[in-house]
């Protein structure tokens, strides 16, 4: 009998199509299109964090179960959201959730770090939540903190930090602040008990998700007076300033805003009062970034953070100010329509003739040397079925090479984008670079 051609593997003793294999629920492959994406936006990404003195560090994706969720620490309700799993040493692991919790450790095994310790890490994250329209079980965070000042200024920093990234990626957007403090202030103020403000907030902070209708129900259900929402509803700062007693949470969000407003940020920047931000870990300020369609309706939340003091408490080591902000990157490719990178080869080389094969893997391995993205043609295709594939793949440049062509030692570059070709020195790299570049500055000017 004849398989047919497609792949097959044997799986628990049984011949099955690979076409049986999907991926993993709440994952996703990324194809080349996207993937481009997605790393031209960590790359944006990674300058602006450098660009304000942030250092990257690594840590591993599986985490000590205890670690990822200890008491004071991100919360209870994050304990479902872990990929929990025991290795064959029997001990209890689980996938990072996200990048501040093994900071924490980092810093707590490393005090000799300087302070104030300004980090980023680029790296996958796993939650098992349910997925949906651009919420995935895998995804990347990109974050910033800053590890040992307590100053508003750093608190400032981050929020000046997403405001230029996401100017420089081109969305239209806000960032929403508030402060835990002040909302737990807001919750005793109306008549919230103490022992249920953590419940409290935690029904706020799904209002998003649920509406006022729907917090003031699950509050009711949990016993808890929802009076507290007609305050976070009318979200008047001068109104919640003359109803809280302790002015310590008002006083750093005021801080907060001032400095946005003397950097000229008061249009993107603005105070929700119902922002509490899930983990439980924030103590102070928080901010949420959220993406704006054209008609400027609020879009999904693409960013999020806030301070957190205790955090490496927690974990064994001294009282330690901390601030952070994380975008989430598979967001941020998912809303992004527009291309920000062209295509990463800048020159096909086609040989036309077998000896021309030869002879230009030779010259690709010399115009790479000078810092040129060079494709070998290595399917011995037509000069036609080259140009199309070329196309397809938006090549901007492709160097077409027969036998006449090196015996002159020159070879036909011809520009697809303009259709115009020259010939060029086989020898002359320099100008070959030259010529590729300066089509390229030509494009980005336009």
């Amino acid at each position: 009998m004849q398989l047919p051609t497609s792949i097959f593997v044997i799986q628990r003793g049984v011949l099955v199509a690979s076409s049986d294999f999907s991926v993993v629920r709440g994952m996703r492959d990324m194809l080349p299109d996207v993937a481009k994406k997605k790393q031209a936006i960590e790359d944006r990404i990674r300058k602006e964090f450098e660009a304000y003195g942030f250092e990257p560090i690594e840590t591993p994706i599986v985490e000590d179960f205890a670690l990822l969720s200890a008491k004071g620490s991100a919360g209870e309700s994050i304990k479902d959201d872990i990929y929990y799993f025991k290795d064959k040493a029997d001990r209890e692991l689980g996938l990072r959730f996200d990048l501040t919790v093994p900071l924490a450790r980092v810093i707590v095994n490393n005090p000799q770090l300087v302070k104030p310790f300004k980090r980023y890490q680029i790296g996958k994250v796993y939650r098992y939540d349910k997925p949906g329209a651009s919420r995935y079980r895998e995804f990347t965070q990109a974050d910033v903190d800053i590890v040992g000042s307590s100053s508003i200024m750093a608190d400032y920093e981050c929020v000046a930090l997403a405001y230029k990234i996401m100017k420089d990626l081109s969305f239209n957007f806000s960032i929403r602040v508030s402060n835990k403090k002040l909302l737990a202030d807001i919750c005793l103020a109306s008549n919230v008990p103490e022992d249920k403000v953590k419940d409290c907030m935690r029904s706020i902070d799904k209002m998003d998700k649920v509406g006022v209708a729907g917090v003031k129900k699950e509050l009711s259900e949990k016993g808890i007076p929802s009076e507290v929402m007609d305050v976070i509803g009318r979200n008047d700062l001068k109104e919640i300033a003359k109803l809280v007693k302790d002015k310590t949470g008002l006083n750093e969000l005021q801080e907060l805003l001032d400095y946005c407003e003397k950097s000229g940020l008061t249009e993107f920047v603005k105070f929700d009062a119902s922002l509490a931000r899930g983990l439980e870990y924030y103590t102070g300020n928080v901010f949420e970034v959220t993406s704006k369609n054209e008609k400027g309706e609020v879009g999904p939340s693409v960013g999020g953070g806030g301070r957190y003091d205790n955090l490496v408490e927690t974990y064994g080591g001294p009282k330690t100010p901390c601030v952070g902000i994380s975008f989430g990157v598979d967001r941020l490719v998912d809303l992004r329509e527009k291309e920000l990178c062209e295509q990463l080869t800048q020159l096909m080389i086609v040989p036309i003739g077998l000896e021309a094969g030869k002879e230009c893997l030779k010259i690709g391995r010399e115009l790479r040397a000078v810092g040129l993205n060079v494709e070998n043609d290595l399917m011995q295709r037509s000069l036609q079925k080259n140009l199309e594939y070329a196309n397809k793949k938006r090549i901007p440049f492709v160097a077409i090479i027969g036998e006449n062509e090196i015996k002159e030692g020159v070879m036909a570059i011809k520009n697809l984008t303009s259709g115009k070709q020259e010939k060029v020195k086989l020898a002359d790299t320099k100008k070959i670079k030259e010529l590729i570049k300066t089509q390229e500055e030509t494009k980005e000017k336009k």
